[in-house]
């Protein structure tokens, strides 16, 4: 493949991880100059498919010489490997992450948390109860304010979840920190 045509795709390729409109005609007008327009189809199927996977990643985590390496490792040209890399390590990352932000979910976020325990004494089915409950107020950033009690029990298996949650997340960072990708930092 001409290196000006794989040009062209990854502009159309970048174009679209920006956000911007592509203009069909600009793809016609690459498949028209290639010898094989079904094989450049595969080409950008391909193109596109490897840059969304490089650009998930954020570029603290994905080294340039370990994607170079990659890019070896798939027998891509080094002549395309350059262009590839400019693109995932180049100035154009900024505007394709905001694009990526802009675009994503958009779910509110926790504002504020107050809480308080109240013990019922009693009740008229119960003569004397002590059992603690929570009371929670949780307002999101969207301005919703969602109230729930808890009783102690179901705190308790939340609390220990958080926890449990918390220290594995630990754990594996500790054996991210060890793996050779990351050693070369």
């Amino acid at each position: 493949m001409e290196k000006q045509l794989f040009r062209g795709l990854l502009k159309v390729a970048v174009a679209d991880f920006e956000g911007r409109e592509v203009n069909p005609s600009v793809y016609d007008e690459l498949r028209s100059r290639s010898a094989d327009p079904d094989a450049l189809d595969e080409v950008y199927s391909a193109l596109h498919t490897l840059l969304r996977a490089a650009l998930k990643l954020p570029s603290s985590v994905l080294k340039q010489e370990v994607f170079r390496e990659d890019l070896d490792a798939l027998r891509i040209p080094p002549e395309f490997a350059g262009d590839l890399v400019s693109v995932v390590f180049g100035s154009r990352r900024d505007n394709i992450d905001q694009h990526s932000l802009e675009r994503g979910p958009k779910y509110p976020t926790l504002a504020s948390l107050k809480w308080r325990v109240d013990v019922t004494i009693s009740t008229n089915a119960l003569s004397r109860v002590l059992e603690p409950a929570i009371q929670m107020e949780m307002e999101t950033s969207d301005g919703e304010v969602h109230t729930f009690e808890v009783q102690r029990a179901e705190f308790h298996k939340l609390r220990h979840a958080v926890a449990t949650a918390l220290k594995e997340m630990e754990e594996l960072e500790k054996k991210i920190e060890k793996m050779p990708l990351h050693s070369q930092q």
